[in-house]
């Protein structure tokens, strides 16, 4: 779909929590001139999910509109960790993980962009080959002071966490990233402002013109209350299955609705308005919700399957018809640990439980347990998801 940059600039002001510069921005898109847009992500796990995919979508707009899209792929700076909000050093991968994992990266950011019309580079081309002196030159660019006072390495000094002097580094190297493809733009979500900076400030002082900004916001995960990761358990994988992914999306507070019609499903401006006024006038949550998870499964598994899964969890959980492989248990209403529920379901161990909890591949009533939860309220009738096939409802 070819976008004008004016309607470009129309998703800008929708999508971004912030432009910097924001006028540099506005004018180079003036001039009609084919921009480089840079985004980096590290193939530090094998799924992306969709907090990964907001700035993937933001790229992809400026594709449409007749921009360069340049995708690093960390391969060096993924053996190191970016440390961006991290609360302890990150575990360090080998490069053969790495490798590993860029495989599966790639093919799923090829279900937003188009990779055919990208320019795909790999940041050990430069940072491979760097001797030490240019290594230390690159430094000289750079004051400690400004490192050392990060926010988050501060945070991480006041609770007794050391900070090592390779964590430092990264936005050393990130930055060079964007002056080795000479950048105009590069994107990437708010905790990466600071290695973004020091992209635009390197690109100044050797000479080339500073790139500007395109800084977008979180998505939150399915707990409503840390940002989308891994680490915290809840995610929405884009290799999900079709039912996984309707499930999940289905289980977010009603709070997050809007967020995820614009940042998941990414909707246009107008609907998700549309949306935001169904909600304002009293509409049951659900159904709105419904109209979210069905525009975020046409993206990753087409418009049949979104149809089918809708119409799948309408039977399975709103309606409470539960598919014919339904188990029948016998339980008394009250609330269960999520690990003693899923003994009860038949799962043999607690480590497998947990293997399970953390993967997103249990729900009761259409909400996805995330981490072992105190206690989860089971009533009669109440539908249980175990893995993708295992249904069970309690009598």
């Amino acid at each position: 779909m070819r976008l004008e940059n004016r309607e470009l600039r129309s998703i800008l002001r929708a999508r971004s929590a912030e432009i910097i510069d924001g006028e540099g921005l506005q004018a180079k898109l003036r001039t009609n001139r084919n921009l480089r847009v840079k985004l980096g992500i590290d193939p530090t796990t094998p799924d992306l999910h969709l907090g990964h995919v907001v700035p993937l979508q933001m790229l992809r707009a400026f594709q449409n509109a007749g921009h360069r899209a340049v995708l690093i792929i960390g391969d060096f700076t993924g053996q190191i960790g970016d440390p961006s909000g991290a609360a302890t050093v990150r575990h360090q991968l080998t490069p053969a993980q790495v490798k590993r994992n860029e495989r599966t990266y790639l093919s799923q950011a090829g279900t937003v962009l188009n990779l055919r019309k990208s320019e795909l580079r790999h940041n050990s081309e430069w940072h491979g080959r760097m001797k030490s002196r240019d290594l230390l030159r690159l430094l000289t660019h750079f004051s400690l002071k400004t490192v050392w006072e990060r926010e988050d390495f501060q945070k991480r000094l006041d609770a007794g966490q050391g900070v090592r002097l390779h964590e430092a580094m990264y936005a050393v190297l990130q930055a060079y990233d964007s002056v080795a493809v000479h950048a105009d733009v590069e994107l990437g979500g708010v905790d990466q402002k600071l290695n973004l900076l020091a992209g635009r400030e390197l690109q100044r002082a050797v000479g080339q013109p500073p790139q500007d900004i395109v800084i977008v916001p979180y998505l939150l995960g399915l707990d409503g209350r840390k940002k989308m990761s891994k680490t915290a358990g809840n995610t929405i994988n884009l290799r999900d299955s079709a039912g996984d992914m309707f499930g999940k999306v289905m289980s977010i507070p009603d709070s997050l609705i809007v967020n995820y019609a614009g940042l998941a499903a990414w909707l246009p401006a107008a609907d998700v308005a549309r949306l935001e006024h169904r909600l304002r006038s009293g509409e049951n949550p659900r159904d709105v919700k419904l109209a979210v998870a069905e525009a975020v499964l046409r993206l990753y598994h087409g418009p049949r399957r979104a149809a089918e899964a809708r119409e799948e969890f309408v039977r399975a959980f709103s309606l409470r018809v539960p598919p014919r492989s339904v188990r029948l248990l016998r339980m008394s209403p009250r609330s269960y640990t999520a690990l003693e529920l899923l003994a009860v379901c038949g799962v043999g161990s607690k480590s497998e439980g947990r293997r399970l909890l953390r993967g997103g591949a249990v729900e009761v009533d259409g909400r996805v347990l995330v981490g072992t939860e105190p206690r989860v309220p089971i009533r009669r009738g109440s539908v249980i998801r175990v893995g993708k096939k295992r249904f069970f409802r309690v009598r």
